[in-house]
Parts: structure tokens; C-alpha cells; sequence
């Protein structure tokens, strides 16, 4: 992923997250786009093994 495509990740995730804050209401898949979007923030060793996933699932879809 380039460098602006991770903002707008980012951005989104963290539009997502702000929705769900005033909602009051959490899924499973509400909680792993607050856990992505904080990865993708973190950017820990860890962070890469996930970046590595998401990018072999994107590129099924696209």
C-alpha cells in the first residue's frame, strides 16, 4: 500500500469508529475495524504481519 492509501484507510476506519462510539453498540466485525484501524496507526512489527493479510485478501477482490 502507498502512503495515501493508508490515510484513506485510516480516515475511513476512523469515520467507522466515530459511528460506532455514538452508537453505543458493538459486533465482532465493528471491533476488528477498530482493531485494524489502530494497527494500521500503530504500525508495530505485528502491524506488518497484518498489513501482509489484508493486502492478500484486497487482492482477491480487486
Amino acid at each position: 500500500m502507498t502512503q495515501g492509501q493508508v490515510y484513506g484507510l485510516v480516515t475511513f476506519l476512523a469515520i467507522i469508529v466515530v459511528m460506532l462510539v455514538r452508537s453505543g453498540e458493538v459486533r465482532a466485525w465493528q471491533a476488528l475495524c477498530t482493531g485494524l484501524m489502530g494497527f494500521y496507526l500503530a504500525m508495530t512489527p505485528l502491524g506488518y504481519i497484518v498489513t501482509w493479510a489484508v493486502n492478500l485478501i484486497a487482492k482477491q477482490f480487486g
